[in-house]
């Protein structure tokens, strides 16, 4: 597979392997935070429920500050090694400390312990995936091949969802440690202070970034007013925040519901391990599906597959193991679009914002728009599990029909609803492979006129 970079030059597969790899160690790193910790601290180190929930919410709260200040100055970095790159080195740093201190934590723990290496973990995420991102977006101007280049990154993150499971469970049945959720978070926390710094320094040694750039807009609130203001950029926004609150909030009540609900805390691991291995699988499938029907087309086909599926959580009951695949199985095979596609769509409002604007705006776009995901799965975690706590369900203890009802109906209505409504939003996003062309015309024949009436005068 290969693409084009932004002077029309093809590259290697091998320069999108070493580009991708950061992704693996991100997502090894990350998707623990909502899978594993609140079952861990509350079943295993004795935290409440409702606090934990509170806890995670208040620590992507505080991306209010550091998203859209290291978008601002990751689009002003300037150094021998290049714009992007020194921020994903101090957020490796940064992000494999913290992982380790939440994933692996030594003695008892606190709600102070859990706060302050979690609003860490996200401020290392941060450092790498804005820059990560915006780095991405720069690699080419073509429509089909930064859905590759997206394809190509998001696989390597699948393959750490996969991972966060499959090394754990061989562990467990080779050495007899790892089958346990804190025994494998214990493991994956070893993982991401190993790979963290392996797979991103790999990456910035082995791939160059983009030579040629727009200038950068010096007045913060112009740029923000300008980016708020683009329609089409909002739709995606929106649909994509509603979509991710959905899938966050189902997340942090999965470990819950299948301990409990169905009984299959055993399995739980390996039935997950299935699901992102169809993630995985389904991932080059949907990136041609893209290139037949369209991007929005793609995602809305993902999102209604979702909407489908989530009703299925309230036929399943104790120990319904082959119905709960099937539920999970729909949902491994929608998911594998929407990272992917999503970001390709946005290398596509970016560029056509640098256009508008004259300068360059990749850093603060994606700064704005992992922000607002931040917020909405903060919002989504510290909604769902104070929820279900309210409803009198204890996973240290005892639990009853109405406790587990109210568990079900919690991990199924709300997601359900985000889901529908980001179809509605995603539907009205105009940008398509054509209009991007007609509009990059336009602007290339108005550079071309200013360019003569400056030779003129």
């Amino acid at each position: 597979m290969l693409v084009q970079d932004a002077a029309g030059n093809r590259l290697p597969r091998s320069r999108l392997v070493y580009f991708g790899l950061p992704d693996f160690a991100v997502y090894l790193a990350a998707i623990p935070v909502s899978l594993y910790l609140p079952f861990v601290y509350s079943r295993d180190l004795g935290l409440n429920l409702a606090e934990i929930g509170l806890i995670l919410m208040l620590a992507r709260i505080t991306d209010v500050i550091t998203d859209p200040l290291i978008g601002y100055l990751s689009d002003r970095t300037e150094t021998r090694f290049g714009k992007r790159k020194p921020w994903l080195a101090g957020g490796a740093l940064v992000m494999m400390i913290s992982a380790w201190q939440l994933f692996a934590p030594s003695g008892a723990v606190s709600n102070w312990h859990l706060l302050i290496w979690s609003m860490l973990l996200w401020l290392g995420w941060t450092m790498i995936n804005i820059p990560y991102f915006a780095w991405g977006a720069e690699l080419s101007d073509d429509y089909n091949e930064r859905t590759r280049i997206t394809g190509w990154r998001q696989a390597f993150g699948y393959l750490g969802n996969v991972s966060v499971l499959l090394v754990p469970a061989v562990s467990g049945e080779l050495f007899g440690y790892g089958s346990l959720p804190r025994e494998g978070l214990t493991i994956v926390g070893f993982m991401a202070l190993v790979l963290l710094p392996v797979l991103v320094g790999l990456a910035l040694w082995l791939v160059p970034e983009p030579a040629r750039h727009r200038p950068v807009q010096t007045n913060l609130i112009a740029s923000s007013r300008q980016m708020f203001s683009n329609g089409s950029f909002m739709l995606l926004f929106i649909g994509f925040l509603m979509l991710s609150m959905g899938t966050t909030w189902a997340s942090s009540l999965f470990m819950l519901f299948a301990t409990f609900v169905v009984n299959i805390e055993a399995q739980t691991q390996t039935i997950l391990l299935g699901f992102y291995l169809t993630q995985l699988v389904s991932l080059p499938v949907w990136v041609w599906v893209s290139y037949r029907i369209g991007k929005k087309e793609t995602w809305v086909v993902g999102a209604v597959i979702y909407v489908l599926a989530t009703p299925g959580y309230l036929m399943l009951g104790s120990g319904d193991v082959v119905l709960f695949c099937l539920v999970l199985g729909l949902y491994g095979i929608a998911s594998g679009n929407f990272a992917a596609i999503s970001l390709s769509m946005k290398a596509d409002l970016i560029e056509i914002a640098g256009y508008r604007t004259g300068s360059h705006v990749a850093g603060s776009y994606m700064a704005v728009w992992s922000l607002g995901q931040k917020l909405f799965q903060a919002i989504a975690v510290g909604m769902a599990l104070p929820l279900v706590s309210l409803s009198g369900f204890d996973p240290k203890g005892a639990n009853g029909p109405d406790q587990l009802l109210a568990l079900t109906l919690t991990l199924t209505i709300p997601p359900m609803l985000l889901y529908a409504a980001s179809v509605f939003v995603i539907w009205r996003y105009p940008l398509t492979a054509e209009r991007l062309r007609r509009l990059r015309g336009a602007f290339e024949r108005r550079e071309i006129r200013r360019r003569q009436r400056q030779l003129q005068i």
